[in-house]
């Protein structure tokens, strides 16, 4: 390259040096080197620099834009705690009233209410169904019911039959009584026969509370 050329691109580049350095403030400006004296390879490294540095000067700070993710929240399952069933069993205060053979010639197939658990001093009808289970009529000329024995809860001692009860035939007679006063578990007795032969023995219960 010609000297001549090399003396106008050194001019042209100390030229640029001085307009960057007046149009940035605070920019410091470098002194002016002796285009005669500073090799051409100075000249364009410091141009380079030079821009450079305008470049950072004018470029915005790089910004983090990014959003930075919540850490994951476990979610928690709990397991539900097995809830024990308590079965409560209510034990039977007295059995069902079973038939049975209530003497040589009779059968008491019920006796209502049975056994009935009742407050103090209160009335109640006890009810007797029988079967003649003999060869002979139960008469009501000479076959009574009559209370025989046991606590005393009824008003009347004695009754004739409704009516005449032929073998293989039901009697259904009703006794009004009244629980007593006090708390306990109370029986009657009674008989349906006549004076000479006792045909049925039966007896009733009453639980006071």
């Amino acid at each position: 390259m010609k000297r001549h050329s090399l003396k106008k691109i050194s001019l042209f580049l100390t030229a640029l040096l001085v307009i960057l350095a007046c149009e940035i403030p605070g920019l410091s400006q470098p002194a002016a080197p002796n285009p005669a004296t500073v090799p051409i390879d100075t000249v364009i490294f410091q141009t380079a620099v030079a821009a450079q540095t305008l470049t950072a000067t004018f470029m915005p700070s790089p910004t983090n834009t990014s959003t930075p993710l919540p850490p994951p929240t476990g979610t928690s399952t709990e397991t539900p705690t097995p809830t024990p069933t308590v079965i409560f069993i209510i034990p039977t205060v007295t059995k069902p009233f079973e038939p049975y053979s209530a003497g040589s010639n009779c059968e008491a197939l019920s006796v209502t209410p049975y056994n009935p658990v009742m407050p103090p001093h209160t009335n109640v009808e006890i009810t007797w169904t029988l079967k003649n289970t003999g060869d002979e009529i139960w008469g009501t000329e000479n076959i009574d019911f009559r209370y025989t024995s046991g606590t005393d809860m009824h008003r009347t001692d004695a009754f004739d039959l409704p009516y005449s009860v032929i073998p293989n035939s039901t009697l259904t007679i009703t006794v009004p009584m009244g629980s007593p006063d006090d708390s306990g578990t109370y029986t009657t007795n009674w008989v349906l026969g006549s004076k000479k032969e006792d045909l049925c023995k039966v007896s009733a219960t009453i639980i006071v509370k």
